[in-house]
């Protein structure tokens, strides 16, 4: 059962996803990052590694501080049956368009930015009720998909906790760092020579930016800033496992953070942020955790034109491809998707089982079948057909043995080891043998994906050997051979469907 599973570390890894900003509903993009995530936990979790799955909540933000301007200022309401993360979507995308027109809400919106800043006042913690409720449709979007978190990190606590005061404390014992005198830094703190220029971490008029915020964050994962939250379950969160969540009311804790590794899933449109993080931390003398933080800088996703075109959006430049916008409302939510996955399953295949189960899978494998990399121009048309190079097929040759294997049940005989092989047979005992080196390659380099390709080849292999290779009527050599070939595919197709996260039904 454990074939495959090797132990080829035992480090603490603090893996950091999905972190979408609590302020509407879940979309295609927010899904590549979450499946990404969870399926690179499961895989370090099978060599051997600790994960601890952190989920960072930016309630201080920008967008989150739109979707409370609207709830406030304008009059929409919630529709009958719709999740509350979708309505919010639809304030939010309001709220874009008519500040616009509108110098009020900017100033109302400056004004809620400000309270979020100083982590003070009626409007912060009405602000971070809000996205505890944005938060919690979102997470069972997650569940839907079987995604789940050990730790939810609140940016108020980050400030709420002093984290910031701290690092820079710990910052002021580098000669790197230094507060620039002249120049266009002038007033700054900065860290000398991070990618070849001063790093500004903190701004003349006092103002924190983004890297110093992300660099005390890091302090703390690895354990270097001499301070921790405090924590406390969640009691009212959709998932099987424990989460827990940073809470100024909370208990002290020394399980979570104390990194080893630390390995971050953020889109490439953040590549320089996380860069500056790494370089900062060896610019300060912290090498050793700058060599151990690594940045999944996994390409967006994008939408088809057929797919664009209808959502709504104006395709008459002719492109190949259009970008999702959660500002214009332009994407596909997280929650539709399964939903059309599902109806389209129960159209084409009316008497299949584990329908949610099959189209999770479906959806899970076309995001992760691809280098993580890389852009995904989605169709919705294609990602809809459950034949050829998808979950589904691979699902359906693991059922497929189980079938075998329920219809030869009590049916045992001893393997001749004169047998020979023949060719189907050789190729797929082969295949089965390379498992282990997949695994392996899959954790070193956080590539799901060549799980994918793999799962893939062995479904096919099985499948040549099934159609000529017959089981239940050939002879006692030949049964005896098969049999252990189909119960050694059918273990590795579910040990590597359970590294995607993906369910692997007995029936179909």
């Amino acid at each position: 059962q454990n074939y495959g599973l090797t132990k080829i570390t035992d480090k603490k890894v603090v893996l950091e996803h999905t972190n979408a900003n609590p302020n509407k509903a879940l979309h295609l993009g927010h899904l590549r990052n979450a499946c990404l995530g969870s399926a690179i936990e499961k895989i370090l979790e099978g060599v051997g590694a600790d994960v601890e799955v952190q989920y960072y909540v930016d309630d201080t933000g920008v967008q989150v501080a739109h979707t409370a301007l609207g709830m406030k200022e304008l009059s929409l309401e919630q529709k009958e049956n719709e999740k509350f993360d979708q309505f919010a979507a639809r304030v939010y995308v309001e709220t874009v368009q008519k500040m616009e027109l509108s110098e009020d809400l900017k100033q109302k919106q400056a004004q809620i930015i400000e309270a979020l800043d100083k982590h003070d006042g009626e409007i912060a913690a009405y602000v971070k009720d809000l996205a505890g409720k944005i938060l919690l449709e979102n997470l069972s979007t997650m569940r839907r998909f079987d995604i789940d978190y050990d730790l939810l990190v609140w940016e108020s606590d980050i400030i709420g906790f002093g984290f910031w005061q701290k690092a820079f404390e710990v910052l002021r014992q580098s000669s790197e760092f230094i507060k620039s005198e002249e120049g266009k830094n002038n007033g700054c703190y900065v860290i000398k020579n991070v990618l070849g220029d001063d790093k500004v971490i903190v701004k003349s008029n006092g103002v924190v930016t983004y890297t110093g915020k992300d660099i005390a964050y890091h302090f703390w994962k690895f354990n270097l800033l001499g301070q921790d939250f405090k924590y406390k379950k969640c009691q009212n969160y959709p998932q099987e496992k424990d989460l827990y969540t940073t809470s100024l009311e909370g208990e002290d804790s020394e399980k979570f953070g104390r990194a080893d590794e630390v390995v971050n899933i953020i889109d490439v449109r953040q590549s320089f942020p996380q860069e500056a993080v790494k370089a900062s931390l060896k610019a300060l003398g912290y090498g050793q955790q700058s060599d151990q933080l690594h940045h999944i800088a996994y390409g967006v996703v994008n939408l088809s034109k057929k797919t664009a075109e209808s959502l709504g959006v104006n395709v008459a430049d002719n492109k190949n491809s259009y970008a999702m916008s959660g500002r214009q409302g332009i994407g596909i939510m997280a929650d539709d998707l399964l939903d059309k996955t599902i109806a389209a399953l129960e159209q084409k295949h009316p008497d299949s089982f584990n329908k949610e189960k099959i189209a999770a899978g479906a959806i899970k494998y076309n995001l992760l079948n691809y280098n993580p990399y890389s852009e995904i121009v989605f169709d919705l048309d294609s990602s809809l057909d459950i034949n050829g190079n998808s979950g589904p097929y691979i699902q359906y040759a693991h059922a497929r043995c189980s079938s075998i294997l329920e219809k030869t049940a009590g049916r045992e005989v001893e393997i001749d080891d004169s047998y020979a092989l023949n060719e189907q047979e050789l190729s797929l005992a082969k295949e089965i043998q390379y498992f282990p080196q997949i695994v392996k390659a899959a954790a070193e380099t956080y590539a799901p994906n060549l799980i994918c390709n793999y799962l893939f080849d062995l479904a096919k292999k099985f499948n040549a050997f099934y159609a000529v290779c017959p089981i239940l009527n050939s002879s006692e050599e030949e049964f005896a051979v098969r049999l252990l070939l189909t119960r050694a595919t059918r273990q590795v197709l579910k040990n590597g469907l359970s590294l995607l996260g993906i369910d692997a039904p007995d029936k179909m």
